[in-house]
């Protein structure tokens, strides 16, 4: 099996193919294959928390038998120069990026690492023959969402060999190099052009402290290390090589699908949290929860997912997990009635799978039982149990709180407020699953509350929800589109409607819905679908949630054909091919060995959103390693 450990020549010169390296703190490092910088986001060294673009690239030249040969790759105004890509021969991804070149008859090898643990970028090279070699560092030293220009307040002190202050900030640089060349500068007007196709702005001055010289003995490995607010001391190749080591246990050579989808799970967990996406979206409440499975259990790391979840209670605010855990580490945000809800899936699931359940008892137990109560009684953005018919009502016209959530200049694409069909799905199942755990601790008053508000629920639910002028289920009492929402009410541990309607859903799902590359959030038939997700702001996030296709649904969609679908191998052969094939495309474009946030409604389905998403990751990798293995 060719795995996403190797590109060969021809695509190395793809400037859409995009790599990803991480360092479990919620530090990344990004760029493309072949070298040039498309988004602002791409650097060799991005801080985390708040997230912050340093090292933004090293340009490097190679000096060989009496030529120089230009290594990097970049985009000004009219012009691709220099145009190092042209030299790259391969590219490796797995344990840590890798380029060769081809010189003539030499070979010139770089790798990318950061290290683990700490915000270090580590580079190297070795050439098979005897040459120097010029490294130029270009800083940003900005927040990843905005851009920088020249200006003196945004040059750094030099002071030795190598150190580089701003009031901010430090970064330390050491290396191999025989000499340093102090000549700092500005080089101006670098373009990104993904960002320029999303509406963005798109050009960047950065600047430059000098020139780092080495000499290249053949086969031999030169080094440097980048690192932020601490220094690392003169380079130590016991230290170097440790870290290497570190980093080669944590991604292995994957060896099938769900080997490569296990590496790109582990770049989104960090310090009991999840990443939702890179490379701009930061820890999520909802996204933390529904990727839980696939991150954390398909992959045995049961005590990181129970810290994970103890993480998110401790941070509960009047009946709510936090939906947004902010990048400034100020306040979290709290506006999202399904963030709690997915917190009692996700406990579920972490038991079924052998979580430790005296720390369930001790630490889970009582602050869910409270959560649950004060979403009854009533809590922020209008979230409450409506005491006629037991469901659960949420948000405002002025709000979005469900995980369709675009908003354009204060107007909601998907306004979707009162009674959601998901969001009642999760609170009938919330409701279920904690009248058996107060069964099991004997706790009786909790059982009897908790069992009576789920059947008024499902009473509610079943008298309501039915639309049969479309087969199917309302997306919102009120709102007959035909969304995927409805999924959730067969494919959650307690189904809400019989296997009859269920067939019907699953027709209608699969008939307008459902894609190669996941499913649409509107159907086609219906007014507002919009075919394409592209174009600045206003326009992508117009198609955000009408229409525009989400792989992480077919975690949903996968449980509900095999709780409804009476023949359950053959359900699974079809579903396993669905994905399978899903899979293996998608993780050798884009960002290699990653799934992206979404694709386009209609065909050609370009990918779009984050080129690397937690729970799209997350939900297949689940699916394919439990419930729909042999």
């Amino acid at each position: 099996m060719r795995s996403d450990a190797f590109v060969e020549a021809a695509r190395c010169k793809d400037f859409t193919l995009e790599w990803l390296d991480t360092n479990g703190i919620g530090g990344y490092a990004m760029g493309t294959v072949a070298g040039l910088r498309t988004r602002r986001y791409h650097s060799l060294l991005n801080s985390g928390k708040p997230t912050h673009v340093w090292l933004s690239s090293l340009e490097d030249r190679l000096h060989l038998d009496g030529q120089t040969h230009e290594l990097a790759t970049h985009q000004y105004p009219g012009t691709v120069a220099p145009r190092g890509y042209q030299l790259l021969s391969e590219f490796r991804l797995a344990p840590y990026p890798s380029w060769l070149y081809r010189i003539g008859e030499a070979t010139l090898i770089k790798e990318v690492m950061l290290i683990d643990g700490e915000p270090s970028v580590l580079v190297r090279y070795c050439c098979s023959e005897n040459a120097t070699l010029d490294l130029r560092p270009f800083l940003a030293g900005r927040p990843q969402h905005s851009l920088q220009y020249a200006s003196p307040h945004n040059e750094w002190a030099i002071e030795g060999n190598l150190k580089l202050s701003r009031p901010e900030a430090t970064l330390f640089i050491r290396s191999d190099a025989t000499r340093f060349e102090r000549n700092p500068d500005w080089y101006r007007r670098f373009q990104y052009q993904v960002d320029r196709s999303r509406g963005l702005d798109f050009e960047e001055d950065l600047w430059t402290p000098g020139l780092l010289h080495f000499n290249l003995r053949a086969d031999t490995w030169v080094y440097l290390v980048c690192s932020l607010d601490h220094d690392p001391g003169p380079l130590d190749p016991l230290k170097l090589l440790k870290a290497i080591e570190a980093k080669e246990r944590r991604f292995p050579t994957p060896h099938s699908l769900e080997d490569r989808l296990s590496n790109a799970a582990e770049h989104f967990i960090f310090n009991n949290s999840v990443i939702a996406g890179y490379p701009w979206f930061t820890d999520w409440g909802r996204d933390t929860f529904i990727s839980l499975p696939g991150l954390f259990l398909a992959r045995n790391k049961l005590d990181a997912a129970g810290r994970t979840i103890d993480n998110f209670l401790s941070q509960r605010r009047d009946g709510l997990i936090p939906n947004r855990i902010t990048d400034d580490g100020s306040t979290p945000e709290y506006n999202s009635v399904d963030a709690t809800l997915w917190l009692y899936i996700a406990v579920w699931q972490w038991l079924e799978c052998g979580g430790n359940r005296q720390l369930f008892a001790d630490r889970f137990y009582a602050p869910m039982v409270e959560m649950l109560k004060t979403m009854a009684r009533g809590t922020h953005f209008d979230i409450y149990c409506d005491p006629v018919d037991g469901l659960l009502n949420a948000g405002t016209p002025e709000t979005q709180i469900t995980w369709m959530d675009a908003r354009c200049n204060g107007i909601a694409i998907t306004p979707r407020s009162g009674k959601p069909v998901e969001i009642n799905a999760l609170w009938y199942n919330a409701l279920r699953l904690m009248t058996g755990w107060a069964r099991d601790r004997d706790d009786f008053a909790a059982e009897s509350h908790f069992g009576s508000m789920a059947n008024q629920a499902i009473s509610g639910f079943t008298t309501s929800f039915w639309n049969p002028e479309k087969s199917c289920l309302y997306d919102v009492l009120g709102d007959s589109q035909v969304r995927p929402n409805q999924l959730f009410a067969l494919s959650l541990p307690y189904p809400l409607v019989i296997r009859s309607k269920g067939e019907l859903i699953l027709e209608t799902v699969e008939r307008t819905l459902l894609t190669p590359k996941g499913i649409r959030t509107l159907a086609p038939t219906e007014a507002g679908y919009r075919p394409r997700f592209e174009g600045g702001p206003f326009e992508r996030d117009s198609a955000y949630h009408q229409g525009t296709v989400w792989p992480w649904l077919f975690g949903p969609y996968a449980r509900a054909c095999l709780k409804i679908r009476p023949n359950l191998e053959a359900e699974k052969m079809r579903l396993k091919q669905l994905l399978s094939s899903f899979v293996t495309s998608e993780l050798d474009s884009g960002c290699l060995g990653q799934l992206a946030e979404v694709y386009d409604g209609d065909p050609p389905q370009r990918e779009g959103g984050t080129p690397a998403q937690a729970w799209s990751v997350a939900e297949i990798l689940w699916l394919l390693k439990q419930e729909l293995a042999s």
